[in-house]
C-alpha cells in the first residue's frame, strides 16, 4: 500500500465511487476496478455465500476472466475453505484469509491448488458487509501478494469503506411501494380483489397494496411475526417461497397455490443489472378469493347462451380451471398471443372484462 496521505486519497476516491453508483452517477463495476487498482495481481468480488445450503456465486468482479464466476458457483463454492468460517466472523471488519484458515492448512486445499494458483492468487481479503437469515454478503480482494501485515492494511480499507456499502443495502431493500410494487404492474396493484405483498431476502416485506394490507390483518394466508417478517399459514407454501427467494434458485418463476378458499399466486423477480447484488430477488404474492370452479355443464351453456366458438369455450374452460394463457395455449398446441385474442373475442361476446367476471357468469345460470 501506498503512504498515509495516498491511502487517505485511495479512500476518499472509493468513497466517492460508491455515492455515485448509489445515485446512478457510476456503477459498481468502476468501483471493483478502482480498488483492484491498488491490490498486486488483484481480483476484486462482490459476492454471496449461503452457508445453510453451501451455494453462492460472484455478482461482479473485476480481474476475472470471462466464464470463471460461472466455475465457481459450479463447483468451487463447495471447497472454498474460507467459507465453512466466515459465518463466524463479525460483520464489517476486514478480515486477512490466514486469520480464518492457517496458511499451511490453507495451500494443502483443492481450492488455493486448482482455483487460486492457477491464476498466480496466493491469498485473500475480505470483510461480511450484510447477513440475511443464513446468507452472508461480502466483499472480497484476492491477491498475489502474500505477506499477511501489508494485506491487513487492505482488510483494514474494507473495515473503513463497510459503512458506506452497508448503506447501500439499506437504500436498495427501503422498499419504497412505488419503485419495487412497479415491477409488476400498476393495475395489478391497484385491484381491490388482489392483495399484493412484495418480499425480499430474509421474508421482510418490501412492499404492500392496500388489498395485500387487509390480506394481513386478516391472517387467513399471511400473517406477520413478531420480528415483522411474513409468515404464511400455510407451512408448504412458506417452504416454497424461501425457496423462491434464494439467490441460487433454478426452478420455477412462478407457482400457483390453492389454500382453502384463497387463491395464492407467487412471482419471483430478479433484479436487474449492477444493483441487484444490493437488492436481491423479491417475490410478488397475489393473494385471492379462490372463484368456484364451472363445470363441463355451466360452459356448455355459456357457449350455447353466447355463441362462443369451440376454442372460445376451450379458453372459457381453461378459465375456469384457473389456468393461465400459457397453460392453455400448452394444452391446446398454440401461441399464448393467439388464447389472448380468443380471450379477447369471449369479452365481447359476454360483455365481461375479467376472468373472475367471467366464471361468475358461467355460474350465473344455476340460481335461475
Amino acid at each position: 500500500m501506498p503512504g498515509d496521505s495516498a491511502v487517505f486519497a485511495i479512500e476518499r476516491d472509493l468513497t466517492d465511487l460508491i455515492y455515485a453508483a448509489l445515485l446512478g452517477e457510476g456503477s459498481w463495476q468502476a468501483f471493483l476496478d478502482r480498488l483492484n487498482e491498488i491490490v498486486p495481481g488483484g481480483i476484486s468480488t462482490l459476492f454471496f455465500h449461503d452457508h445453510g445450503l453451501a451455494r453462492g456465486g460472484i455478482s461482479l468482479a473485476s480481474g476475472l476472466e470471462a466464464g470463471i464466476a460461472e466455475a465457481y458457483a459450479a463447483y468451487y463454492v463447495g471447497v472454498n475453505p474460507w467459507m465453512r468460517n466466515v459465518a463466524a466472523t463479525p460483520l464489517r471488519i476486514g478480515i486477512v484469509g490466514e486469520r480464518i484458515v492457517p496458511r499451511e492448512d490453507f495451500i494443502r486445499t483443492e481450492y488455493y491448488a486448482d482455483f487460486l494458483r492457477k491464476r498466480e492468487i496466493e491469498a485473500g481479503v475480505g470483510v461480511t458487509l450484510w447477513r440475511e437469515e443464513t446468507c452472508s454478503f461480502l466483499l472480497s480482494t484476492l491477491t498475489s501478494r502474500i505477506a499477511p501485515e501489508e494485506n491487513q492494511q487492505i482488510a483494514d480499507l474494507l473495515s473503513r469503506l463497510s459503512p458506506h456499502l452497508v448503506r447501500a443495502f439499506r437504500y436498495y431493500r427501503a422498499g419504497r411501494f412505488g419503485s419495487v410494487a412497479a415491477q409488476f404492474g400498476s393495475s395489478l396493484l391497484e385491484s381491490p380483489q388482489i392483495g399484493v405483498v412484495i418480499v425480499g431476502e430474509g421474508m421482510k416485506v418490501r412492499a404492500i397494496s392496500p388489498a395485500g394490507e387487509r390480506c394481513l390483518a386478516a391472517g387467513t394466508v399471511v400473517g406477520l411475526g413478531p420480528t415483522g417478517k411474513l409468515r404464511l399459514r400455510d407451512d408448504g407454501a412458506a417452504l416454497l417461497l424461501r425457496q423462491m427467494l434464494s439467490r441460487s434458485h433454478a426452478g420455477a418463476r412462478s407457482r400457483i397455490l390453492h389454500l382453502g378458499s384463497h387463491r395464492l399466486t407467487i412471482i419471483r423477480n430478479d433484479s436487474e443489472g449492477e444493483n441487484g447484488y444490493f437488492s436481491g430477488p423479491t417475490a410478488a404474492l397475489l393473494i385471492e378469493e379462490a372463484q368456484p370452479e364451472a363445470t363441463a355443464a355451466d360452459i356448455d351453456w355459456l357457449t350455447r347462451r353466447f355463441g362462443l366458438t369451440r376454442a372460445e369455450a376451450r379458453v372459457a374452460a381453461g378459465i375456469s380451471k384457473g389456468l393461465t394463457l400459457a397453460m392453455i395455449a400448452g394444452q391446446a398446441g398454440i401461441s399464448q398471443e393467439t388464447v389472448r385474442v380468443q380471450l379477447k373475442a369471449v369479452y365481447a361476446k359476454t360483455g365481461v372484462n375479467s376472468q373472475a367476471a367471467l366464471v361468475r357468469l358461467a355460474l350465473a345460470h344455476r340460481a335461475r
